[in-house]
């Protein structure tokens, strides 16, 4: 049986605050009860000290006799209530030679015996009649050097009964634990409103995951609040924007796939279609179009197949270290008849040490030769398809970080907008009509350029170039120097 989230914690706030409240007053009122009980002991055998000289004659002579002799007035007023007599007594008495305020002077139980234990005296209507001889809680009567009795006073009597201090006490107590009992009630009233507060969050969120898993992305949640799960709504919005990001681009990279691939498709079954019927004989010149159109449909899929393998997680890299300027070269070197066609001057700008000798700096980086050498020659194509002129491929240390190499094809072309600087590295993005699929390529090979960049650890950004003017693209790759490559 599933039980709930509400519940487990209510029940466990319930719990703590119980054992919490139920420790600390059930400790203090035995605490209380224990400390009361050792403060009013040692009251009485502190008073019937104080009173004992005061009984010695006269507990010698009611051991001896049938009739009590009358108290002396001084022990008479602590049993006052007990005595048929109005005397009036004076607001302060005389005891053991020194004056006693009438507070600590109130009527009190006082039980006086002789040796033998025989009661002598009672005024707490017990009705006793012999006491204890063994009881250690007894003060001695002492008649000049001799004892003569024993004086028991208030909690020194064994007492059959409740004494009044105790109920008291027992009263104390009953209100502190029905108070604790109000009190855990409002902790628990505190703690709903608490686990409400907790739990309304997850709530929504557990809500809004249904409907992502019904397929509905553009759900959000509030995310307002300060604290972890604020943090969890955040993250959770964050997440279901890229889903519905990644969605959108899963949705357009099908429709923008399929209209590039049936262009080509369309093209070479026209193309058929005319041979069949007599319109464009079946000579070399019509095999040599279709075949153009069969390898730009061979070159568009094998770029999604290498777009595809860049994004997967499974996606591995033959690492060797490899000199930036020697890839370089070797593209320029292979693409030297396009070069030539165009008329285009490409210069190599050699790496420039910021803070090293030039023979402590290489530009060697650690990679896939195959993928950087395809990040190249897509950087090279991209300018030569735009360029007017020129074109200036550079290295240098990337400015603030030592481990760092930055690579830079600057051309003199139209540029990018900067309103496009981030779309150009979107599959199919093309800028405007003078980027267009005739001339503009497969509008893959940005996309391309941006996975290998980042599958080595680096990132590539689009500026401008502030000698020629057009584009700059600009890749930040980790190096090593001389001295880690030893």
């Amino acid at each position: 049986m599933k039980s709930s989230l509400r519940f487990k914690i209510l029940g466990s706030f319930a719990l703590i605050v119980l054992l919490a409240l139920g420790a600390a007053v059930g400790t203090g009122a035995k605490l209380t009860r224990s400390r009361y009980d050792r403060f009013a002991l040692q009251r009485d055998v502190d008073k019937a000290e104080s009173l004992s000289t005061a009984l010695g004659e006269w507990t010698a002579e009611a051991g001896s006799s049938e009739t009590p002799p009358p108290l002396p007035p001084s022990v008479a007023l602590f049993f006052l209530p007990f005595q048929d007599s109005q005397m009036k007594m004076p607001q302060t008495g005389m005891m053991m030679g020194r004056r006693m305020p009438m507070e600590h002077m109130q009527p009190d139980r006082m039980v006086v015996t002789d040796l033998t234990g025989k009661v002598l005296l009672d005024t707490s209507g017990y009705g006793l009649n012999r006491m204890d001889g063994n009881n250690p809680e007894r003060t001695s009567i002492r008649d000049g050097n001799d004892v003569v009795g024993y004086l028991y006073i208030g909690r020194m009597i064994p007492d059959p009964h409740r004494p009044p201090d105790v109920s008291f006490l027992q009263a104390a107590s009953l209100i502190t634990w029905l108070v604790t009992g109000i009190i855990f009630i409002f902790a628990m009233l505190l703690g709903l409103i608490l686990t409400r507060h907790i739990l309304g969050p997850i709530k929504t969120l557990n809500a809004a995951t249904r409907k992502v898993e019904s397929g509905d992305l553009k759900v959000r949640v509030p995310d307002s609040r300060s604290d972890e799960l604020g943090d969890l709504s955040r993250g959770f919005n964050s997440m279901t924007e890229f889903l519905e990001s990644a969605d959108i681009q899963r949705r357009r990279l099908i429709a923008d796939s399929a209209h590039e691939l049936r262009t080509p498709v369309s093209l070479i079954r026209t193309r058929i279609e005319m041979m069949e019927e007599g319109i464009y004989p079946m000579d070399g010149e019509g095999l040599t179009a279709l075949a153009a159109e069969s390898d730009r449909l061979i070159h568009l899929v094998d770029e999604l197949k290498m777009l595809a393998n860049l994004e997967s997680s499974e996606m591995g890299l033959s690492r060797e270290d490899l000199n930036l300027n020697d890839l370089i070269r070797e593209v320029i070197e292979a693409s030297g008849p396009t070069i030539r066609r165009g008329k285009i001057d490409v210069e190599i700008a050699e790496i420039e040490s910021l803070s090293l000798s030039q023979s402590e700096l290489h530009p060697v980086v650690s990679g896939d030769r195959g993928k950087l050498q395809r990040l190249l020659n897509n950087l090279l194509s991209n300018a030569l398809r735009y360029a007017q002129s020129r074109i200036i491929i550079s290295i240098r240390p990337e400015a603030g970080q030592a481990d760092r190499v930055e690579l830079n094809v600057e051309d003199d072309g139209p540029g990018i907008p900067e309103e496009d600087r981030l779309k150009v590295f979107e599959r199919y993005y093309r800028v405007d009509a003078s980027r267009n699929r005739s001339s503009g390529g497969s509008g893959l090979g940005l996309a391309i350029c941006s996975e290998i960049a980042k599958a080595h650890g680096g990132r590539i950004e689009v500026g401008v170039s502030r000698v020629l003017g057009g584009a700059e693209l600009k890749v930040s790759l980790p190096f090593k120097t001389a001295k880690t490559l030893k």
